[in-house]
């Protein structure tokens, strides 16, 4: 279980959560101890560093995705595992007014939204970037919908499992507003052995040859109808402090200027 996140804190709790024996000698500078929240050797190390700190990395698993080329949200249904876990959905939405998002008929809880209108030179249209979440323990075949979307939209379904809190660490969102760049950079706090999970709607480039994010560890992406590039990724076992991601399109060109391109994004981070 994770440190007090408040008073007093000792080198046994600390090494105890490192997987160390109780009473068992430690110091601070122990490679272990010092592990837990990313610091090196000689780096400077101190206990009120460790508040709210645990050894546990969550881990994301990949379930599928549901789309439509048509107006409306891109209901449809993934295979859920069994057991008690957290699912993340991320959206990617032609379009805006979604307010909602439903796993099996339950709720989920909003972490991260932006749907901007782009300004004129990278694409003077409204697309919608999201990330639900809930905790449930339905498995087998579940449905997702939710509202919003005009046409080329798509939801991307994860499973996070052996977290501490469902509740996001931190969130962001942000837009390409330059009308010069294919490229956006997405940052958020992270805990060390975090998990992040990502979103992303952008305009297709000509000829597709895909989207690329940094520091992700696997990236999930479909292109519809040469008009749209809908994608989510995951960063697992981040560092402590603060994490980028640039998200760029590898295209030499696209449909509405030759120098730009849109990138609509969300990010969540658990640990």
């Amino acid at each position: 279980m994770p440190l007090p996140s408040s008073g007093q804190i000792t080198i046994n709790q600390i090494h105890v959560e490192a997987g160390g024996g109780s009473a068992s000698q430690a110091k601070i500078n122990d490679a272990d101890i010092r592990d837990m929240i990313g610091k090196g050797s000689t780096s400077q190390n101190a206990f009120n560093e460790y508040y709210g700190v645990s050894a546990a990395a969550p881990v994301a698993a990949y379930k599928g995705r549901t789309l439509t080329t048509g107006n409306g949200f891109p209901t449809g249904n993934v295979t859920l595992s069994s057991g008690s876990k957290l699912v993340v959905v991320t959206i990617q939405l032609g379009g805006f007014n979604n307010t909602f998002v439903s796993l099996g008929g339950t709720s989920m809880t909003l972490a991260a939204k932006i749907d901007n209108a782009a300004p004129n030179g990278v694409w003077p249209l409204i697309a919608t970037s999201a990330i639900y979440y809930l905790v449930t323990s339905a498995s087998g075949s579940t449905q997702i919908t939710g509202n919003g979307g005009t046409g080329r939209s798509v939801a991307h379904v994860w499973e996070i499992t052996g977290y501490n809190s469902s509740t996001p660490v931190s969130t962001a969102a942000v837009q390409n507003t330059n009308n010069s760049s294919f490229s956006k950079v997405i940052s958020l706090s992270t805990e060390y052995n975090g998990v992040t999970i990502g979103s992303g709607i952008s305009e297709d480039t000509v000829p597709v040859n895909g989207i690329s994010v940094s520091n992700s560890d696997s990236l999930q992406q479909i292109h519809l109808e040469s008009a749209t590039g809908h994608y989510t990724w995951r960063d697992e076992n981040t560092p402590l402090g603060t994490r980028s991601y640039t998200c760029t399109h590898n295209g030499t060109g696209n449909l509405h200027s030759n120098s730009s391109t849109m990138h609509s994004l969300t990010a969540a981070h658990w640990k």
